[in-house]
């Protein structure tokens, strides 16, 4: 399945490839690219791969033809991944596009992005630079009792700096098991996705996200719901969206673990924006396990 990144600039396309493709994927997906290249014109392409596992005949067939009819609309292309194979997919596309096309791994996503944004932008000295102004604040959450006590600071620090409030979910892929538990294999020894329980999930966690949204009494306020590991979900978002602060929960147990905790101290070490770990208060939502 494909799914887009929202990116706070024109000239830049984003979108991860998760599982294996079909042509029912790019069916779906493309018309929204074609609209976007049309508008821009020239464009620059942050491609991640998750889960990645390529196509089907069809879906390769798509890929072409999309590559052929767009071939002098696209001005560079960074893929992102973390396997070794995904790397020649740089090199192999490079005869088929007159851009320039570069592999980035996963660790290096900031990298991948002040790349795609070099054309567009003016470089600034030292001397230029200043603090970013929060106007827009991204709160991950899984719903916790700790993520519940800093979106409580989010909305606070957005409705004093009348700032965007984006609140953030990472949903993780449903993987297919046999009768014993364990997951089934795809190719490239990569575990075979439900794509259509996957949705199902995004949908419904995007309905309980957009609700407990419009109950915040904020004008500005928007819902993201993607796929993946949290830490790098929220660093694509923030990098493309190019959010001023990222407010989080300073950690969490059991499950909750799986988004706050490491998770915090990856964002907080990793993101080039404001990063705020919100502490829960002694005593509150914790397990005494």
């Amino acid at each position: 399945m494909f799914q887009e990144i929202p990116v706070n600039d024109e000239h830049i396309i984003a979108f991860k490839a998760i599982g294996k493709l079909t042509h029912d994927d790019y069916q779906e997906f493309l018309p929204r690219i074609e609209l976007k290249i049309d508008k821009a014109g020239s464009v620059s392409v942050l491609l991640e791969l998750e889960n990645f596992h390529g196509w089907d005949l069809e879906a390769a067939k798509d890929d072409y033809e999309f590559g052929k009819k767009y071939a002098d609309n696209f001005r560079r292309i960074a893929i992102v991944g973390d396997k070794r194979w995904e790397r020649w997919l740089a090199v192999l596309s490079r005869p088929f596009t007159r851009a320039e096309v570069r592999y980035f791994e996963r660790d290096d996503l900031q990298q991948a992005w002040d790349w795609l944004r070099e054309p567009f932008v003016e470089k600034k000295t030292a001397a230029a630079a200043k603090l970013r102004e929060w106007r827009h604040v991204l709160m991950p959450t899984d719903f916790s009792p700790h993520a519940e006590h800093a979106l409580q600071r989010a909305v606070e620090i957005a409705r004093r700096y009348d700032a965007r409030l984006t609140l953030m979910t990472v949903v993780e892929e449903a993987i297919v098991y046999d009768e014993l538990y364990d997951p089934l294999e795809g190719g490239f020894g990569y575990p075979i996705v439900d794509t259509e329980l996957t949705q199902m999930q995004m949908d419904n966690t995007r309905k309980h996200l957009e609700k407990k949204a419009a109950g915040l009494g904020l004008p500005k306020v928007a819902v993201e719901v993607t796929v993946g590991s949290p830490k790098s979900a929220i660093h694509s978002y923030a990098e493309a969206q190019q959010v001023d602060l990222v407010v989080m929960g300073s950690h969490g147990r059991r499950g909750l673990a799986r988004l706050l905790g490491s998770t915090t101290h990856a964002v907080l070490h990793g993101a080039r924006c404001d990063v705020l770990s919100v502490p829960l208060p002694a005593g509150v939502g914790r397990h005494t396990d």
